[in-house]
């Protein structure tokens, strides 16, 4: 059955966006960054995620934390965006308020007798670890990380574990496209042959199958390789999405985790983390780390074409192929299900 698209507006209404963030992003866990950025106590890592100022650390005993990256008493960051190692205390470089590791309120200078320090203790994020990456919830009713990743850990089991990869690097690419665009494209393989031509000639098309798992918040494209595919990314291996923006690539050489995030509604952040297998070349690590940029590079082009006519308003609604496009009807539904009506 042929299913239309989400209507145009959805993908450029700053109203829509604002739900979105309430209504999905809070209440989904969301990758931050390796975890080898916080291994040591002391050490830090802060950025945003979908909007929130985030910090992530290891404390002095040794515990994963996070918190929103502001002071209770008037919103100015505690740590720049970045990583790096903290003394003994957090110090907000406004007013010298401090906070011990575990986000106490330590000390308020000359604020008074007045203030009660147990109620202006930072406000803690969930954060816990899958396959050596970070991952945050703002929402504190939203199941364990475990619960949430589903089926995803028992289809990750036939590859290598990220420690047995040496860490590579990250890359970002932004660009002027609302989430959903990239989305859309991420979950069909429809657009392969016309958008990435050596990844399409990489793969061995008759050994290539989408999936659904877990109420279709889950998607793995089940895939084999051939030519410089099987040589840079093995055999087979999986590309998996989770909603609403965490997918990855899987093989027996390497593991790249994106986040997908939107800065707007009509902006879009990809960032993306590599670890690949010690035994390969530099120059095949190089090309692999590479070729995962171009391929997250042609998607957004493509994407931001599709946003201009969004944006146009002559372009309203379109079609869905069921056959090609059934994992993007899929994740329409979802989005319609978490935001309801058009605002």
């Amino acid at each position: 059955m042929v299913q239309p698209t989400l209507p145009a507006s959805w993908y450029t209404s700053a109203t829509m966006a604002r739900r979105e963030r309430d209504t999905i992003f809070a209440r989904n866990w969301a990758l931050f960054g390796p975890e080898h950025e916080v291994a040591r106590p002391g050490t830090w890592a802060a950025r945003t995620v979908n909007g929130w100022p985030v910090v992530v650390l290891k404390d002095r005993a040794g515990n994963l934390r996070a918190f929103h990256n502001h002071c209770r008493h008037r919103a100015a960051a505690l740590l720049p965006d970045g990583v790096g190692s903290c003394p003994a205390r957090l110090v907000c470089p406004y007013h010298g308020w401090t906070y011990e590791l575990d986000g106490t309120l330590a000390l308020a200078p000359r604020f008074g007798e007045d203030l009660d320090k147990d109620a202006m203790a930072l406000r803690p994020v969930r954060v816990a670890t899958w396959r050596g990456c970070l991952f945050v919830a703002i929402d504190p009713a939203v199941p364990s990380l475990h619960s949430w990743l589903g089926s995803l850990p028992s289809l990750a089991e036939p590859w290598p574990e990220t420690t047995a990869f040496t860490y590579r690097g990250d890359f970002t690419v932004e660009g002027h496209s609302n989430w959903k665009t990239y989305c859309d494209n991420t979950l069909e393989g429809y657009h392969l042959s016309f958008i990435h031509e050596r990844l399409a000639q990489s793969l061995d098309a008759r050994a290539v199958t989408i999936r659904s798992y877990d109420d279709h918040r889950l998607v793995v494209f089940h895939v084999t390789y051939r030519g410089d595919g099987a040589s840079l990314r093995g055999g087979d291996g999986i590309w998996f999405w989770r909603y609403p923006g965490f997918q990855g690539v899987l093989g027996a050489t390497g593991f790249k985790a994106e986040k997908i995030e939107p800065t707007g509604p009509s902006g879009l952040r990809s960032v993306s983390w590599a670890w690949y297998d010690p035994a390969m070349s530099e120059d095949d690590i190089a090309d692999n780390f590479a070729w995962a940029r171009t391929i997250v590079e042609e998607d957004l082009a493509i994407c931001e074409s599709v946003q201009r006519n969004l944006e146009a308003r002559s372009f309203e609604e379109g079609v869905l192929s069921p056959v090609m496009e059934c994992h993007t009807a899929a994740f329409q539904d979802l989005v319609r299900r978490d935001v309801g009506e058009e605002p």
